[in-house]
């Protein structure tokens, strides 16, 4: 009788997993009318985004819980459980401006100190085509916010977590292993920047925009249009590493202004 391969199983549960729990669209998810908070409370929302990997077609984040630690004007410190979509997350899909309503809640008014991430074991990635596991390094992470938030009105709050898949991943004593690392970002303390690649011959590109001491990395889409958000710097530099004999490119000194897109328009490689 003819064995099949246990990873096909995972494979197969994993996509299974995330088309159930994720829905998304350009620029937000999920977003939904203003209700009124409780007395006393805030809403918050939580948007999930991440870093494209030149490396790894997929990576498969197991996310189980989401909480947030809210510093009070009287110095006393809690710690809330908001609600989310417990499950397998495709984090490779957040990219170019994708992002999806991770987890949302009421929290006391306040400011936001922190936000604690708990996983699952249920993490792999695919390379290749061929799916592996990943083994968790820790559990938990721990995101320091410091009231880095927008303020969408008095008592709805915004943030959005910046999941770093493909640098959180590393080959060790044989295996793949897990330490997921996890940036934020608001959308008033940062900005964006966003273009279009032409020629399609030149596919794959690598676009990196090199502010102060981060470099963010997008992967323009089949037409060619890319965009990287979380921009916390005045300037940056753009490089762009296209293929086929096509020439690399590098554009300085752009502008970018905290709470707005900066757009560049139409970039032409020549081989």
């Amino acid at each position: 009788m003819k064995k099949t391969n246990p990873l096909y199983y995972l494979t197969a549960t994993l996509l299974l997993l995330s088309v159930a729990f994720i829905a998304c669209n350009k620029e937000s998810a999920s977003e939904t009318g203003i209700v009124s908070p409780p007395p006393g409370k805030s809403e918050l929302k939580i948007m999930l985004t991440d870093d494209p990997s030149t490396i790894f077609d997929s990576v498969f984040i197991d996310i189980q819980r989401v909480e947030v630690k809210v510093e009070m004007s009287n110095g006393s410190e809690h710690w809330d459980t908001l609600s989310i979509r417990a499950g397998v997350y495709n984090i490779l899909r957040f990219r170019n401006g994708l992002d999806t309503l991770l987890a949302s809640g009421y929290v006391p008014n306040g400011e936001i100190q922190k936000i604690r991430v708990t996983l699952g074991n249920n993490n792999a990635a695919i390379l290749q085509g061929v799916t592996v596991p990943l083994f968790l390094h820790h559990n938990q992470i721990t995101v320091n916010i410091d009231g880095d938030v927008d303020h969408l009105d008095p008592n709805h709050l915004r943030l959005w977590l910046d999941f770093d898949g493909h640098g959180s991943i590393r080959f060790h004593n044989g295996r793949f292993e897990l330490d997921l690392r996890i940036g934020h970002f608001s959308h008033h303390n940062s900005g964006e920047l966003e273009g279009k690649i032409k020629p399609s011959a030149a596919f794959p590109v690598m676009v990196k925009a090199i502010s102060g001491t981060d470099t963010l990395i997008a992967i323009p889409e089949h037409e060619g249009e890319f965009k990287i958000r979380g921009i916390r710097s005045g300037t940056v530099k753009l490089i762009i590493t296209p293929s086929n004999g096509y020439r690399d490119s590098v554009i300085n000194n752009i502008q970018i202004r905290r709470g707005d897109d900066t757009k560049l328009g139409t970039i032409v490689l020549h081989q």
